[in-house]
């Protein structure tokens, strides 16, 4: 997968990026202790495993996994 760089000053994408920060810190961080980095990696796998499978309201009920694998059969 290739990392997007968002455009300056665009602030549909910033919103986006500051909308996924504050989930991740509301459904991760503030309920997670780490007891070390290899701790901290398991979890968040764990976590992203959950989140990438979760439908979501704004993909129309589909998880980012399904809208993806939706995307990639069309291509």
């Amino acid at each position: 997968m290739q990392h997007k760089v968002i455009p300056p000053r665009t602030p549909w994408h910033n919103g986006k990026v500051e909308r996924s920060h504050r989930n991740d810190q509301r459904y991760f961080y503030n309920w997670e202790k780490f007891a070390s980095v290899e701790d901290l990696n398991r979890k968040l796998k764990d976590h992203l495993h959950w989140s990438n499978r979760k439908p979501m309201r704004t993909l129309g009920g589909k998880s980012p996994l399904d809208l993806l694998r939706e995307i990639l059969s069309n291509a």
